[in-house]
């Protein structure tokens, strides 16, 4: 009896070639999974705030209030104003505020108050809540004509939540 040899490995190859693609797009996406999901992607707030109010009688008083939206913590939140379109060298950054802050007259108030006895000590700015604050004179005067802007920038979303404008 006689046996023939035959030498031809070319269809284990190609199955061979499959199975490092599928290994390889496999460790790809698990690696790509992981990289993504490290990341906690803070969802934008929406919500819509008012100045309700601008008192130059009462030391330059602005009232602001939450007119729809969601609700959300004020620590996570900067207050940025200009006037007729400069920014103010002093803005509301780190809040909620116990006492003074330099650019401003006397404590904050409303939902920007940071003290137990504020009845909204839960720092959670919602619907129908206000927060007022007195701009100092040494900050900026105000003059009957001039156009008030108020940006509040949400910190961990990176987004801007309201801009309010109003004329003074």
């Amino acid at each position: 009896m006689t046996y023939k040899s035959i030498n031809n490995d070319s269809g284990i190859s190609g199955v061979i070639g499959v199975i490092l693609i599928t290994a390889i797009v496999v460790a790809a996406s698990a690696v790509a999974y992981t990289v993504v999901g490290a990341y906690d992607l803070e969802q934008p707030v929406i919500a819509h705030i008012d100045i309700e109010s601008v008192d130059l009688s009462n030391y330059q008083e602005v009232v602001l209030v939450h007119s729809g939206g969601n609700s959300f913590d004020v620590s996570d939140i900067s207050i940025f104003i200009s006037v007729n379109g400069e920014t103010l060298d002093n803005n509301l950054v780190d809040l909620p505020v116990v006492g003074g802050t330099t650019g401003f007259f006397g404590a904050l108030g409303g939902v920007l108050w940071g003290t137990p006895t504020n009845q909204n000590h839960d720092n959670i700015w919602d619907s129908g809540d206000t927060g007022d604050f007195r701009i100092a004179k040494s900050n900026r005067e105000l003059h009957p004509g001039d156009m008030l802007k108020v940006t509040i920038y949400h910190r961990p979303s990176g987004t801007m939540i309201s801009s309010p404008e109003r004329r003074v």
